[in-house]
């Protein structure tokens, strides 16, 4: 069943997608989404009664956090894996705080594109994601929630590690990442109009909704880093990040279904 939220962006369960040995990734187990700054009264009610979120995995930089702190989700453990801690939020992906700045919407695909390759090469980055894996590992029962500001770039490289360990196809992990740009519409277009109103010029309007969207070159060009570097989206992982085989193993146990 899926539930309405009146405060939480891009949302999905990573549930029901064809994985491993003919099996599907577990409903309710994986949980990606934006940011949980807003959130109202009945959205927490619904992650905590319907979806039994047990851990929140926070994405963003620090500054990030400072300047819009997650909302309280009674009972979860909260976890912060800054992927560029101390480092300027331009290296992250597109904050509220990059997307001010940008003045054109192929300044902004250079500078996801740069994301995308650092999200492989920086080994900040890789002790994230192991330190998010094993969280994983850890997590008996109940959902584990991650996010970063817009739920796409930070949220996205995470979501193609975990569906990839458990036997996701490229194809469907591409397919639930481009899915970004559906369920954050609606979102975008309101953002956009504010800043119309506000007289801001359509390159700066333009390089905004391009910061908001996802394209497929930034995935490929994560896929094509990890080629290079380790001969494999799956080598990355393994030898990379440093989940190694029979971890691979324990989570598909958790997860699929």
């Amino acid at each position: 069943m899926e539930y309405k939220f009146e405060k939480l962006d891009n949302f999905r369960d990573l549930g029901n997608i064809p994985a491993a040995y003919g099996k599907r990734t577990a409903p309710g187990r994986l949980l990606r989404s934006g940011e949980l700054s807003h959130l109202t009264r009945e959205d927490i009610r619904i992650l905590c009664e319907e979806y039994h979120v047990m851990n929140v995995v926070d994405l963003r930089t620090e500054s990030e956090r400072m300047s819009s702190p997650d909302c309280e989700i009674p009972g979860t453990c909260h976890l912060n894996l800054d992927f560029f801690p101390g480092e300027a939020s331009e290296k992250g992906d597109c904050s509220e705080e990059q997307l001010n700045k940008m003045q054109s919407a192929e300044q902004i695909r250079r500078n996801l594109l740069n994301s995308y390759t650092s999200f492989i090469k920086d080994e900040p980055v890789r002790m994230a994601l192991y330190e998010f894996l094993q969280v994983l590992l850890c997590t008996e029962y109940g959902a584990t929630l991650f996010h970063c500001y817009a739920g796409k770039d930070r949220t996205g490289i995470s979501a193609a590690v975990i569906l990839t360990v458990l036997g996701v196809s490229k194809d469907d992990i591409m397919k639930d990442y481009l899915e970004t740009n559906v369920l954050r519409n609606e979102t975008n277009h309101v953002i956009i109009d504010y800043l119309r109103n506000e007289g801001r010029p359509e390159n700066v309007l333009n390089a905004v909704l391009a910061g908001l969207c996802v394209e497929q070159i930034y995935l490929e060009k994560a896929y094509e880093i990890a080629q290079r570097l380790y001969g494999s989206f799956e080598n990355y992982i393994t030898n990379g990040i440093g989940f190694g085989k029979a971890d691979w193993e324990k989570l598909r146990e958790k997860y699929l279904c």
